[in-house]
């Protein structure tokens, strides 16, 4: 009989961001697992032969066995079946499968380097975080969850989310950032041979041009293809304020965004570059909501030296949105400037409301 469950961690490529891997993994699985089975999990970090890896209680049944796996961090997935209190660090284990595969290869999210880029790590949680507040949270595994990261950026997000099997949709101000992934995308399509086709047309409202639009669609292969196993990536060069022009409204499942950090990363909004973050969110957030769908979440990546928890909560409770995550739920450093945080939020009208909320009280408590 399992005396326990264990999720081997991942060994981070990024130095800094290692140091915080374990609280974050933890996090991370105390919001994802809380969220699909309704009550918080009992959590721990342990070493396990020298190696890092958190602990569930007692056997994963499949279902939980499918959410570990999906985790950010997740390495490997075992049972303990035997301990020895003499020798804590050396349990007898027994391997469990994983029934999370990603449909596309990693360098899809490795490859493309650049300034200010986000570790794809982090980014896979920000999307499972995303996903697990949705109220059609299992969307994710069927591939059918509604994806938007409206300041996407050269598409980090867009990435995590095809390999995912999603089709996502993504938005930036900066055109050179929308053509610079539009080319990456093209190429890497073409490279592993995909059945593919990116075009890109004018995105024009009411005889208006905002801007670019970029629509692909994509199947690993020719049979694939045939068979309707397509997926569909929709690229708006435009400022995130208008979305709601050009995308239906109550369509999204989970939003996820990495906000400008004010120090090497820039925003625009109502037509002017802005370095405030906090402007964007208050210009932003409406636009978002009306996006949403009652049940939809949101995960926001923030720098707490240019933002306060506080003044972002007054910000998207003026559109709705409720935080329900506590100050500091997910802190760490990025770099001598960046204090990295993440805000978990989800409209007001949302249906499990009260369960998530209670959720994140019980993270507040958890040492």
């Amino acid at each position: 009989m399992s005396v326990a469950t264990l999720v081997l961690r991942a060994p981070s490529a990024n130095r800094v961001y290692a140091r915080a891997a374990g609280a974050l993994a933890r996090a991370e699985a105390h919001w994802v697992l809380g969220a699909h089975r309704g009550t918080p999990p009992q959590l721990k970090q342990r070493m396990i032969g020298g190696m890092p890896a958190l602990e569930i209680p007692g056997a994963a049944d499949p279902a939980t066995a499918h959410l570990l796996g999906t985790l950010s961090g997740a390495h490997g997935l075992f049972e303990i079946v035997e301990e020895d209190a003499a020798v804590p660090d050396r349990p007898l284990l027994r391997p469990l499968p994983t029934t999370a595969p990603l449909r596309h290869p990693s360098d899809l999210e490795t490859i493309l380097k650049y300034p200010g880029k986000t570790n794809e790590q982090f980014t896979a949680l920000l999307v499972n975080l995303a996903a697990a507040l949705s109220a059609h949270r299992d969307r994710l595994a069927a591939g059918t969850l509604e994806l938007l990261d409206p300041l996407c950026g050269r598409g980090t997000t867009l990435n995590r989310a095809l390999r995912l099997g999603l089709s996502p949709v993504g938005a930036d101000i900066d055109r050179k950032d929308v053509e610079a992934y539009r080319a990456f995308l093209t190429t890497w399509l073409r490279e592993h041979r995909y059945k593919h086709s990116v075009n890109s047309t004018a995105l024009r409202v009411h005889g208006e041009q905002l801007g670019v639009r970029v629509d692909a669609e994509l199947a690993e292969d020719k049979a694939a293809h045939r068979a309707g196993r397509t997926q569909q990536l929709r690229l708006l060069a435009c400022d995130t304020t208008r979305l709601s022009e050009v995308l239906p409204s109550r369509s999204i499942d989970a939003l996820v965004a990495d906000l400008p950090y004010g120090v090497q990363h820039g925003a625009r909004s109502r037509d002017a570059w802005q370095r405030s973050p906090l402007e964007v969110l208050r210009a932003a957030a409406p636009t978002w909501r009306s996006l949403l769908r009652d049940g939809a979440g949101l995960a926001l990546a923030y720098n707490r030296r240019t933002l306060e928890h506080a003044a972002a909560t007054d910000a998207l409770a003026a559109a709705d949105l409720r935080i329900i995550s506590p100050d500091g739920a997910f802190r760490h450093r990025v770099d001598a400037s960046i204090d990295r945080d993440v805000l978990l939020a989800i409209p007001t009208t949302h249906p499990q409301a009260e369960q998530l909320a209670a959720l994140g009280a019980s993270a507040k408590e958890t040492p």
